[in-house]
């Protein structure tokens, strides 16, 4: 149904619970046009309640029409007629407050039939609402769960003030066809994995381009690329589309290691990626590895080997020769170091690495290397 034949239905609606007083209409109505497989939702509509004209206590009546798998959560309303909404079994008269049961499920099932995919869901106010004089405009919330059934469904919506008269279009308002597509789920797609050796042991670097039902990470290392235990755990972001980097340091000794990540949603299933390798044993001399990539813009990775304990100065430098960033200062132990280096505020052109280093054992090393920013 197009914008302008909702704005006629509205107007049209109106005009007659003026004259007739006492009924609830549909206004706008806002849910999402796609939805994941499984995913909850909020729909919000917006109802207009006319004023009643006599004293006697009404019900609200929400009745819901969505396809047979999915879930409905909880319904309210919130404004004039704020309140929750229980649900009206269709098999039994005595189940819920007001009375007037199996009334609403069959007439809505016989005037606006579902079909066989969809079914009609109704719930009644737990409260009884008074005489209200002036026009209201309330929300109708409802929390609702998409089913594993992919495709296109038309949800429907109809309001009511119980005053169980089908036969007269004051008295209650619908709206059918609003179009939601359940997609298939959004999985925890991981677009990258990396380790790299620092001087607190190896640090492991992921991100996701999307997550779905996402409880957690658990970390697991391995020596012999056999058996992994659990050496950590980090908080997944349940479900989202936006990009998310995740790092977790490993405290370990000098060896070869071996590490993947178990994705678990919190329905408890689970996947494992792929196994990476990181060698963090001592090397037999000084070393200063080639900066990756190279030419970068605008980090690169900057690595060093040292055979024992040493003191060290690992510094950046310009092609002047002044000083741009020390990287690090300080003792370090024997292994291989890796270090992140951003040059996001440098501009363009040749810059030096230089590493001096000073064992306890009395060796020294200095080496210098070149590499390139090209913005």
């Amino acid at each position: 149904m197009n914008k302008v034949t909702k704005l006629t239905m509205f107007s049209f609606s109106l005009l007659l619970c003026v004259i007739a007083a006492g009924c609830f209409v549909i206004g706008t109505i806002t849910q999402p046009s796609t939805i994941p497989a499984m995913q909850q939702f909020t729909s919000t509509v917006v109802v207009s309640v006319e004023g009643q004209t006599d004293a006697t206590p009404h019900y609200g009546i929400v009745g819901l029409k969505v396809p047979n798998d999915f879930t409905i959560d909880s319904v309210w309303m919130t404004g004039g007629y704020a309140g929750a909404y229980t649900f009206l079994h269709p098999d039994s008269s005595d189940r819920e407050p007001g009375g007037q049961v199996d009334f609403w499920t069959d007439s809505l099932e016989a005037r606006y039939p579902s079909g066989a995919n969809m079914k009609w869901v109704v719930y009644q106010s737990n409260t009884s609402y008074l005489t209200i004089v002036d026009t209201l405009n309330v929300n109708l919330m409802v929390k609702m769960r998409a089913g594993s059934t992919l495709g296109t469904y038309q949800i429907g919506y109809f309001v009511s003030d119980a005053a169980l008269d089908f036969t007269d279009p004051t008295y209650y308002s619908t709206s059918l066809n609003n179009s939601l597509q359940v997609v298939a789920q959004v999985p925890v797609e991981l677009t990258s994995f990396t380790a790299l050796q620092t001087k607190n042991g190896v640090q492991l670097n992921w991100e996701t381009a999307t997550e779905t039902n996402n409880n957690r990470f658990e970390i697991e290392r391995s020596s012999d690329n056999k058996n992994f235990v659990v050496t950590g755990t980090l908080s997944g972001k349940g479900t989202t589309t936006q990009v998310t980097k995740y790092s977790y340091t490993d405290k370990v000794n000098a060896g070869k290691y071996y590490y993947r990540l178990k994705q678990i949603d919190f329905n408890g299933s689970f996947e494992y990626s792929k196994t990476i390798e990181v060698d963090f044993s001592v090397p037999q001399d000084f070393v200063l590895s080639q900066n990756y990539p190279n030419p970068f813009n605008p980090s690169t990775t900057l690595s060093f080997g040292l055979p024992v304990q040493s003191n060290v100065t690992f510094a950046v430098y310009n092609a002047a020769g002044e000083l741009v960033k020390t990287i690090s200062q300080g003792t370090l132990q024997a292994g291989t170091h890796t270090f992140s280096f951003d040059a996001s505020n440098l501009t363009t052109g040749i810059y030096f690495y230089n590493l001096s280093a000073q064992g306890i054992d009395g060796s020294e090393f200095s080496k210098t290397a070149k590499m390139l920013l090209l913005k």
